[in-house]
């Protein structure tokens, strides 16, 4: 029997849309395309003398799922001289497909490739939009090798400093070719074999418009009325608190409004949950760009006046 070939890892499309695997040619040379200069791109990241080299990157189109797969053989890579190439990157090349080359080989340097695209994903996900790289409040774990990046939300996520760095490099619409072929009924995989286990990275057509930076039709400005920098008081429900993110929910004429203390805890709050009241406070049209583009107002609010006593026991502060 034929040994069953490793990979190193794989990109994949897997749904309704994929009929036995199979896509059709243009989504699937999008497809190869795309994933050739997600990959290359980050090769380069690691070894900037590779770009002085033209060379392939072998993959194999499995069946079942639309797979296009690394193989683990990658030593075997054909590096090409002539027009493509000097001799130094050539020589580059081939120290690192025999893991000559500062201790790390060729296949160490795909498989990072193909982490790095995992993480870009991670990030672009958690932030909302892969145009943002600056960082605000960022935390600092592990001798500071992994950095916590705040989203709109106040939630953290942690990333090796080095993949932070690649995603600071990375143009915004890298990640495009393979994205745009996302559909409810097709999710795009990022697959990557690390010590015999497999972690994948998926992205669904939720999350599509962040790699495929697609323009959406233009939201309606929430409340116009409430502009930013204006003072207000505003009778509504405290519906929710969250002490990581310091942010409290505040039902106003059928929306939730993020609000956020002036100075302080929420803690202090917490009896006003439920609860009928007015907010006093100040309106903020700033996105999370720092521009004044938001379409939902948030409030930066000074105190919370309760108009019923009625106080109830909560477990949503946490």
């Amino acid at each position: 029997m034929e040994k069953e070939e490793k990979y190193l890892g794989y990109l994949k499309y897997d749904g309704e849309m994929v009929d036995e695997g199979f896509m059709d040619a243009r989504k699937s040379a999008q497809a190869l395309l795309g994933f050739d200069e997600a990959v290359r791109f980050f090769m380069f990241q690691q070894s900037p003398d590779l770009r002085k080299t033209d060379f392939e990157l072998p993959v194999r189109v499995k069946k079942g799922s639309f797979v296009i797969a690394i193989p683990e053989l990658v030593e075997l890579i054909k590096i090409a001289g002539g027009a493509m190439g000097t001799a130094y990157g050539i020589q580059a090349a081939q120290k690192m497909a025999e893991r000559d080359f500062e201790n790390f080989g060729l296949k160490d340097a795909f498989r990072k490739s193909l982490l790095a695209i995992q993480w870009i994903m991670k990030i672009g996900k958690h932030l909302g939009d892969m145009a943002i790289k600056k960082f605000v409040d960022v935390k600092f774990k592990d001798n500071n090798e992994l950095i916590g990046i705040r989203n709109s939300e106040g939630e953290y996520l942690y990333v090796p400093r080095e993949f932070l760095e690649f995603y600071a490099a990375t143009p915004p619409k890298l990640l495009a070719k393979i994205s745009e072929l996302i559909e409810e009924q097709r999710v795009l995989s990022i697959g990557v074999y690390q010590d015999g286990e497999l972690v994948e990275e998926t992205v669904t057509k939720k999350y599509r418009k962040i790699f495929t930076q697609e323009t959406e039709e233009q939201e309606e400005i929430l409340f116009p009325e409430l502009m930013h920098g204006q003072n207000v008081v505003l009778e509504g429900e405290v519906t929710r608190g969250n002490e990581m993110s310091n942010t409290i929910g505040f039902g106003y004429r059928g929306h939730i409004l993020t609000c956020i203390p002036e100075y302080g805890s929420i803690v202090e709050f917490k009896p006003a949950l439920f609860l009928k009241c007015r907010i006093h406070g100040s309106i903020s049209r700033l996105d999370d760009k720092g521009k004044l583009n938001a379409k939902r107002p948030k409030i930066i609010f000074r105190y919370i006046e309760p108009l019923t006593n009625d106080t109830k026991e909560s477990s949503l502060f946490d």
